[in-house]
C-alpha cells in the first residue's frame, strides 16, 4: 500500500497511512494492570460502601431488588466527572462562556472479578447490553441532557484506572465535538442528496465483503476503510436507527454475538491490546431522519502523538483490508 490520505466522509477528517511504519509504531498486549481482588473497590461487598446506592442491578438478565445477589450492578461514579442539578442556560463573559457540568456519570460493573470482553458468554454479554439500554432510556427522560454517551476503557493506556471489568455511562448537557461533526455531516448529506451517508457506508462495506469481520442477521462488524487507528472495528445495526435507545431487546442477542466476537478476534490478534470502546449514538432531540447508531472500537495500537496533537491528523500504519484479514485469521 503506498502512502496515502483517506478522507473520513462523517468526520471531515484526513487520515494518513503509512504502512512502511508499522514495525517500529504497533505494539502489543499493553497489558492491564492486575489488581488483587482484597483490593478491588467494585467487589460485591465494597461497592454499596464505595458508592452509597444501587440505581439498577441484574441477576441472569433479570432486574432485580436485590443488592447482594446480582451478576451486573449500576451505581453512581463516586467520583462524576458530572452531577444531576440545575441547568441553567450558559453565562457568557465576553469571549468565554461556561454551564454547569449538569448530568449523570454512571458504572456498570459485572460481578467477576478476573473476566472481561471478550470472555462472557452471549448471556453475560446481553445482560451488560441490556443495562446499558435501561440506563439509557432512563437517563434520556432528563430535560437538561442533550447527548449520552456509553464507553468501555480496557487497559491502563486506554484510561482504564481499576482492573475489574466495567464501563460507563455519562449524559452531558452539550453535544460533544465528534457527535457535532458527524451529524452535521450526515444532515448535509441528507440534505443534499436526499441519503443516508451511513447506509451508503455500509452497503458499500458489505459489498466489499473484505474489510467485514463478522456479519449476522442484525450487525455487521468490520475494519472501515477510513481506520483512524490499527485494527479499528466498527458495529453497524443492519436496521435502520437513529438511537441506540430504539434498539428492539429481541435484538441484544445479535449485538452480543457481534460484540464478543469482535473483541475476541481483536484480543487474539494483538495480544489482548488494551481498546475503548464507545456506542456512538443522536443527540437525545436531534439526528432522527439521517443518523445510525453504531459501536466503535478503538486499540490502543500507539499513542497519540505530536501528529496528532499538532495537526489533528491521525497516523494509521495498518492497511485496513489487512487489519480485517489479520483478524478473521487470528486463533
Amino acid at each position: 500500500m503506498l502512502n496515502e490520505f483517506r478522507r473520513d466522509p462523517i468526520s471531515g477528517d484526513w487520515i494518513l497511512f503509512s504502512t512502511n511504519r508499522a514495525a517500529g509504531h504497533i505494539s502489543k498486549g499493553n497489558g492491564q494492570s492486575h489488581q488483587p481482588k482484597e483490593d478491588c473497590p467494585f467487589e460485591p461487598e465494597k461497592i454499596i460502601q464505595n458508592t452509597g446506592q444501587t440505581i439498577l442491578a441484574l441477576k441472569n438478565g433479570q432486574v432485580t431488588d436485590s443488592t447482594d445477589n446480582w451478576t451486573t450492578i449500576v451505581v453512581p461514579n463516586k467520583y462524576p466527572a458530572l452531577a444531576p442539578g440545575l441547568c441553567p442556560p450558559p453565562e457568557v463573559d465576553g469571549p468565554f462562556q461556561k454551564m454547569l457540568a449538569h448530568g449523570f456519570h454512571e458504572l456498570v460493573i459485572t460481578r467477576d472479578h478476573e473476566r472481561s470482553f471478550p470472555d462472557f458468554s452471549k448471556e453475560e454479554t446481553v445482560e451488560i447490553i441490556k443495562a446499558y439500554h435501561l440506563r439509557y432510556n432512563e437517563i434520556a427522560k432528563d430535560d437538561c441532557g442533550d447527548y449520552i454517551l456509553i464507553l468501555h476503557n480496557h487497559g491502563r493506556t486506554a484510561g482504564s484506572t481499576i482492573y475489574h471489568n466495567h464501563s460507563q455511562i455519562l449524559s452531558m448537557p452539550v453535544i460533544p465535538p465528534v457527535a457535532t461533526r458527524s451529524l452535521a455531516a450526515s444532515k448535509s448529506y441528507w440534505q443534499e442528496k436526499g441519503q443516508k451517508i451511513f447506509s451508503i457506508l455500509l452497503d458499500r462495506e458489505v459489498s466489499d465483503k473484505k474489510r467485514v469481520i463478522f456479519e449476522n442477521g442484525k450487525f455487521v462488524a468490520f475494519c472501515p476503510y477510513v481506520s483512524k487507528a490499527p485494527f479499528e472495528i466498527k458495529i453497524f445495526p443492519k436496521m435502520d436507527q437513529a438511537n441506540f435507545g430504539s434498539l428492539a431487546e429481541n435484538d441484544f442477542g445479535d449485538l452480543a454475538e457481534a460484540l464478543n466476537a469482535s473483541l475476541g478476534m481483536l484480543s487474539r490478534a494483538t495480544d489482548d491490546i488494551d481498546y475503548n470502546f464507545f456506542i456512538h449514538t443522536s443527540p437525545l432531540r436531534d439526528g432522527e431522519d439521517h443518523y445510525r447508531w453504531h459501536v466503535e472500537i478503538v486499540p490502543r495500537v500507539s499513542p497519540i502523538a505530536g501528529l496528532e496533537l499538532g495537526a489533528g491528523v491521525f497516523l494509521n500504519v495498518v492497511d485496513p483490508d489487512d487489519a480485517a484479514e489479520r483478524l478473521r485469521n487470528a486463533k
